[in-house]
């Protein structure tokens, strides 16, 4: 930095974008003093420049773009070190930056250098915190003679007011200038070109002392994961304060009983909050809150858990399903309808025909217009006014297309949408999210789209007036990740608030409205490597402005002051408001009982024989029989001086252990607690997999000096010689001194269990422990109660004097591992630590004997692994896995996201005889009328070392499959094989590879998705399928799989059958019309088609079969083709086939087997879906709350009515019937994206 703060920057040139925008080529402008934002000199032609022998002149450069400034500094030899010049200024969006240049060079660089520097210029008015984010810009200075030697440097910078300049300090030697070099033009001028794009406009930088509701009277929202979206709607609701007041207005009818809770210092139950109450506390604490207020508890209200919060779904969605579930629940009350009033308007389908006079129409309800971006022809959109004529133009209905007008026949005419009311507040949601046909994929949509603060919607609806622009919400991002946030005027004539989350600023009007139009801006870009002739057509490079306004909220002129009145909660509705403080209240208790919590630690205090009641491996989960709370700046002589008298000892004859995690094996153990440190600094650390940071504890373990009894406190002196004195354990040194927790192995009961605490110095053998006794006297006990088989006489005779011959010793190293001690060692050499964990067993035999069991005896299907060590129990118990099989009939229906095509279409009640509560799909399944063997679940004890060969056998043993090869059966006949699949093969997951010999369990383990044992879910779940061939054939033959629907669409039966993929449609059907059974009812021409995600692609004879979605597909379960007869056979000339898919109500998702229906001329709605119902066989009470829907891609959904005529004219619309999903358990877990629901 020099001594005007202009700090030197250096960077590499940008490449080049993709060419978006043309040079404009505009007439020669005279700016003084020879500065230059966007004229130029004019320009010879051509011609004139193809002939000119020095093409490179300053003079054929192309004139300034829009984003580029030129300023030419005259006589610039006459300037004195550190003097400086500043061109006028120009303007990029809002940013506002001229070009600070020191001819003669900075102080800082000695006036050796041309100095130039990109200088910001903001206006009047801005925040003095103002900074622009992310500004890239470039700075070059021209060589008049050959502009490919121009100085050429570019860089990136937040500029704010403390980093107000930024440049480079040395451009070119100023030696180096004159008008020989070309540094210098006429007038000895240097001419410089400077250019800026700018990603956002201004903001403002706020620190941790920001307080928004001291700035800007309002405060945010807390992200809760990928809520952002919800934040920014909330807070477009809130500021609308009639709807505000709607929601302050609504008495529940749980507050009466929450008021009395309340009253009576009672928690209230988060989980049954109503909607209402939970949005009421969140828009009372938005009202009165000083800091960002969390909205877990209407999240929580709305039915979300985890997932949902952390799922990213769209503002407007959430807006409408929220109204529509706050009008539910007013229903009845004194608030009942007034939602309506607020955001409901009216439009109004018509047709009318050309040629007679006949007219059709139909009113419709909206919240919200989805204004299109890309127009329905594929041209781009530019503003609201002509959106919406786009949105209301005449579609004509002609030719093929006609009319079918009542009592008219086919008539020419024409259709389309006007509005008839706008509502007081209108919503308009921008639909920058677009299914782009060429990429087959969904986009974001980024083109310029404006929109007016003021909005004159007159043209559109008689008395309709003019609007007032009033909340922007922003979505930042792609179509697969983003961030949306809001501007809004809380008063039309205040200033624009931007709500981020919990970050909450004032901000500019520039920033609220026209940053948020869209488009591209302009890059930076070296073009003075290229020739005059490229120059001639070439494009500035663009990038595209994310972040673009995606709702619009617009406040009618004429009531905006009532819309926008702020409601005084305490006048509105006083029991809402003393609820509130009454929860604040409590939770500001809870506060400061969660910070006293925080000086206390628990302490639960473990004795030697609590150890002793642990059998098995090292489990850090130790049970306690005392437990008490001390400060945590308390000493460990306080903590010691209270056990021992909790044990009636001497302070001096214990020695105290906390539980700790080690950092180097993530070893949970026992480490010895030094009397003069706090407890605080004993806590472990919250990574610890034995801390739980919401209930904070710390286990410590009580060891008492040798000759003191093992038992519940208090503890007696017994020692084994009556002189015998109690060590001094408060002189404990870490360095001489170890403790180790010993256990003993029972190779015969393959049973761990633990003998108690020993501490020894650290020169002392393993085995002095047995030697002395010790071990032999701790066993005692299980021995006496049969706990543990006896010892050999070898091992139990006291008398002999190495027992390292005959014992072995073993340390608990991890969870899965275990390692081998040598008793003749002393604990320093084997480097034990005090806490580490010892298992003594008798010698194993030598691994040649051990292995001999690995072998197969005569009958067996799998091997058994012999145990006869401590490590061989832990592979054991590593390996060991309960596998729950579940074998299922390759002639099973299908079952979808628990859909059955059984013909039943009311809410399953599932079965709970012998306890077992039946699942729905199983009752689904029980319905249908295809004949299949249901499927059976049992639970194996498998190892997961076993081969898949040995799984298979496994498996067939136990479900009494004869025709499965094992090792007990290797060729039996016919034989079939198991296919094993992860999950139940109806949920479209290919069948495992089928490699007997080189896969094993633990490789179809990994495959499997992680289920935490917690659950209450066993780890590992495998269906399997009796199949006639392993999956897959040798090409060119494939396997198909077939499913039989009936005229009801019913699912009646299914086959396998394998043909050549060269062949076609019609060969399948050929080959499967032998194997229709004749009470399947399945008569005439037969069709096949396949239906993915509820609808359906229908193919034609000559179809090649290897065209087909399901070829390549093993899972042909799954991957099905779906045969049944032709209804378009012998239908009438003037008929058309409709295929109707069923959709869910709440997730609007597809879902089960269409219906195919021929639709007569001229049919109503109520005719046609009668034949529906009585084609599916639905009940007359079940089928009223079914409605038929048109689903189009330019008007959207639309409920038909009875008495309207039955047309699908839109290309690419579609009918559905709409109702409630048989299996509402699936409905919301889709195997797809996830939908926004509330319940």
């Amino acid at each position: 930095m020099d001594g005007l703060g202009h700090p030197q920057a250096n960077g590499p040139p940008s490449p080049d974008g993709p060419p978006a925008y043309t040079f404009p080529q505009r007439p020669a402008q005279n700016v003084s003093p020879r500065a230059r934002g966007r004229g130029a000199p004019a320009r010879r032609s051509d011609s004139d420049l193809d002939e000119e022998p020095y093409g490179y002149t300053k003079e054929n450069l192309p004139p300034c773009s829009e984003h580029e400034l030129e300023f030419i500094v005259p006589q610039a030899t006459s300037y004195a070190s550190g003097q400086k010049v500043r061109s006028p200024p120009l303007v990029v969006r809002n940013f506002r930056f001229r070009i600070l240049c020191f001819p003669a060079g900075t102080s800082s660089a000695g006036g050796s250098a041309v100095s130039a520097f990109v200088e910001a210029d903001p206006p009047e008015g801005l925040d003095p915190r103002w900074v622009f984010q992310g500004v890239k810009y470039q700075v070059v200075l021209v060589n008049w003679l050959d502009y490919r030697r121009s100085a050429h440097k570019v860089d990136s910078w937040n500029f704010s007011k403390e980093g107000i300049d930024r440049g480079w300090h040395e451009m070119v030697r100023t030696a180096e200038l004159s008008q020989d070099t070309g540094w210098l033009g006429p007038n000895d001028s240097l001419c410089f070109r400077a250019c800026c794009c700018v990603r956002q406009a201004d903001s403002i930088a706020i620190g941790s002392e920001y307080n928004p509701r001291r700035e800007t009277g309002y405060v945010g929202l807390m992200n809760h994961g990928a809520t952002c979206y919800m934040n920014g709607l909330l807070q477009s609701l809130f500021h609308a304060g009639e709807f505000r007041h709607i929601v302050y207005s609504i008495d529940t009818e749980k507050d009466e009983k929450d008021d009395a809770a309340m009253e009576k210092g009672d928690p209230l139950d988060e989980g049954d909050i109503s909607l209402i109450q939970a949005l009421q506390n969140v828009f009372y604490k938005l009202q009165t809150s000083e800091t960002a207020v969390n909205c877990k508890e209407l999240m929580k209200s709305f039915g979300w858990d985890t997932t949902d919060a952390f799922t990213q779904h769209d503002a407007q969605e959430l807006n409408r399903i929220l109204c529509d579930r706050l009008e539910e629940q007013m229903k009845g009350t004194k608030m009942d309808g007034s939602i309506k009033r607020l955001f409901e308007g009216e439009m109004e389908n018509y047709i009318e025909c050309l040629d007679v006079n006949f007219t059709s129409k139909r009113t419709e309800t909206f919240y919200d217009i989805q204004l299109n971006i890309k127009s329905e022809r594929g041209h781009d959109l530019q503003t609201i006014e002509e959106s919406l004529r786009e949105f209301t133009a005449d579609e004509m209905l002609d030719g093929d297309n006609m009319y079918e007008a009542e009592g008219h026949g086919k008539q020419r005419a024409k259709k389309g949408i006007r509005f008839v009311t706008f509502p007081p507040v209108l919503n308009l949601q921008l639909k920058r999210f677009h299914f782009d046909m060429e990429r087959m994929d969904m986009v974001k949509l980024n083109s310029r789209f404006e929109f007016p603060r003021r909005l004159d919607l007159s043209q559109f609806a008689p008395g309709a007036g003019h609007y007032q622009l009033h909340s922007v919400v922003v979505h930042s991002g792609d179509v697969n990740s983003g961030h949306y946030y809001a501007y809004i005027r809380p008063n039309l004539d205040e200033r624009w608030v931007k709500f981020d989350d919990d970050n909450v600023t004032f901000c500019s009007d520039f920033a609220a409205v026209e940053d948020n139009f869209g488009g591209c801006d302009l890059n930076t870009c070296n073009y003075f490597d290229r020739s005059p002739g490229e120059l001639r057509h070439f494009q500035w490079p663009t990038r595209a402005r994310i972040h673009n306004a995606y709702m619009l909220v617009y406040i009618r002129e004429d009531c905006a002051e009532d819309v926008l009145k702020v409601p005084d909660p305490l006048q509105v509705n006083r029991r809402m408001v003393d609820r509130c403080n009454a929860e604040v209240r409590m939770l500001e208790q809870r506060r400061r009982e969660k910070l006293e919590l925080q000086t206390k630690i628990r302490i639960n205090l473990v004795l030697e024989h609590d150890l002793c009641s642990m059998i098995g491996f090292w489990d850090y989960n130790i049970p306690s029989r005392r437990s008490f709370e001390m400060n945590r700046d308390q000493l460990v002589k306080d903590l010691s001086a209270q056990a021992s008298a909790y044990l009636q000892v001497d302070a001096n004859h214990v020695a105290l252990f906390s539980l700790h995690m080690r950092s180097t094996a993530r070893q949970v153990r026992f480490e010895f607690m030094p009397l003069d440190k706090t407890l605080r600094s004993q806590i472990p650390q919250v990574t610890s997999p034995h801390y739980d940071s919401s209930n904070p504890s710390l286990t410590v373990l009580c060891v008492a000096a040798n000759g003191y009894e093992v038992s519940p406190a208090p503890l007696r002196w017994n020692p084994p010689a009556p002189s015998d004195r109690p060590e001094e354990l408060s002189r404990w040194d870490e360095e001489q001194v170890v403790m180790l927790v010993v256990k003993y192995f029972c190779v015969q009961t393959r049973k761990i269990i633990t003998l108690g605490c020993f501490y020894m110095p650290t020169t002392n053998t393993l085995v002095e422990m047995v030697k002395h006794k010790w071990v032999h006297e701790r066993l005692q006990p299980f021995l006496d109660t049969q706990q543990v088989a006896p010892l050999p006489p070898n091992m139990s005779s006291a008398a002999r004097e190495d027992g390292a011959l005959t014992w072995e010793c073993w340390e608990e190293y991890t969870e899965r591992e275990v390692q081998q001690r040598n008793p003749r060692k002393t604990v320093k050499s084997e480097r034990l630590w005090t806490g580490d964990i010892l298992v003594w067993q008798q010698v194993s035999p030598p691994p040649e004997v051990a292995g001999e069991e690995y072998l197969l005896q005569p009958g067996q299907v799998a091997p058994t692994y012999p145990v006869n060590n401590v490590a061989d129990l832990a592979e054991h118990q590593l390996n060991t896995i309960d596998v729950q099989v579940t074998l299922v009939d390759s002639k099973q229906p299908l079952c979808i996201d628990g859909v059955v095509m059984n013909g039943h279409w009311g809410p399953y009640r599932p079965s709970t005889e012998g306890g077992r509560e039946e699942k729905p799909e199983d009752a689904a399944l029980a319905k249908s009328p295809s004949a299949f063997t249901p499927a059976v679940t049992k639970e194996l004890h498998m190892d997961l070392r076993w081969q898949q060969h040995h799984v298979v056998g496994v498996l067939a043993q136990a479900f009494d499959l004869k025709n499965v090869a094992t090792a007990a059966d290797p060729t039996p006949q016919p034989e079939t094989f198991l296919w094993l699949f992860q999950s139940s093969p109806s949920n479209g997951e290919e069948p495992l590879p089928h490699s007997l010999n080189r896969t094993i369990l633990k490789d179809i383990q990994r495959l499997a998705p992680y289920v935490p044992a917690s659950a209450g879910k066993k780890p590992l779940n495998v269906h399997a399928v009796e199949m006639p061939f392993r999956p897959g054939v040798e090409p060119p033959e494939w396997a198909f799989g077939v499913r039989f629907f009936d005229s009801a669409v019913r699912e009646v039966g299914s086959a396998i059958c394998v043909l050549n993929a060269n062949g076609t449609v019609e060969d399948l059907l050929t080959a499967v019309a032998p194997k229709i059974q004749p009470e399947w009812n399945i008569t005439g021409p037969l069709r096949a088609m396949e239906v993915i995600d509820g609808l359906a692609n229908v193919y034609r004879p000559q179809t090649l079969l290897r065209t087909l979605h399901c070829y390549g597909k093993f899972n042909m379960l799954y991957h099905c083709i779906r045969v049944e007869a032709d209804p378009g056979a012998g239908m009438p000339p003037d008929q058309h086939l409709v295929e109707v898919h069923h959709c869910d109500r709440s997730s609007q998702q597809a879902f089960g087997q269409p219906l195919f229906l021929p639709a007569a001329p001229g049919e109503k709605v109520g005719s046609f879906k009668s034949r529906c119902k009585d084609r599916l066989g639905v009940s007359e009470n079940e089928f009223k709350t079914w409605r038929l829907v048109r689903i189009g891609q330019r008007s959207g959904r639309q409920h038909l009515k009875d008495d309207e005529l039955l047309e699908v004219s839109e290309e690419g619309s579609r009918l559905c019937l709409e109702h409630l999903h048989p299996n509402p358990s699936y409905a919301r877990t889709s195997r797809y994206n996830k939908p926004l629901t509330i319940k």
